[in-house]
């Protein structure tokens, strides 16, 4: 009766436990591979971010400047910003337009920031309107 019992016991074989490691090992590469995807695209949202920053900043400082001194105001620059263990370089590019409209004289002011990130290039440019 013992050997009944004994036999009626069953427990995984080597074969078994080897195919189950390897479905576990494929599922934690898939994991893995979001989680590296779902970090990159969280720098590059931060990166995206500190782009509107700079460019919201000289936007601020150009119309602070007098409205005949804008022109000269508008030249192009780098700033640097430490990003979790690397330096990201924006050029800020501003363009300033004089536009006669009417009797009033008006200047559109345009900000472009680019910043490269793993060998491809960004932009973002914003756009505003000031009347002397």
């Amino acid at each position: 009766m013992e050997e009944t019992v004994l036999l009626n016991k069953k427990g995984m074989t080597l074969i078994e436990v080897m195919f189950a490691i390897i479905i576990l090992l494929i599922s934690s590469l898939a994991l893995m591979q979001t989680a590296l995807l779902g970090i990159s695209m969280n720098v590059q949202n931060a990166l995206r971010d500190e782009a509107v920053n700079v460019a919201d900043m000289e936007m601020n400082f150009l119309r602070s400047q007098l409205f005949d001194n804008i022109d000269s105001a508008a030249t192009t620059t780098v700033a640097s910003r430490n990003f979790r263990g690397f330096t990201v370089d924006y050029i800020i590019t501003p363009a300033v337009q004089n536009i006669m409209a009417s009797s009033q004289q008006s200047k559109q002011i345009s900000v472009k920031v680019e910043w490269n990130y793993r060998n491809k290039d960004y932009n973002h440019e914003i756009t505003t309107l000031l009347r002397k």
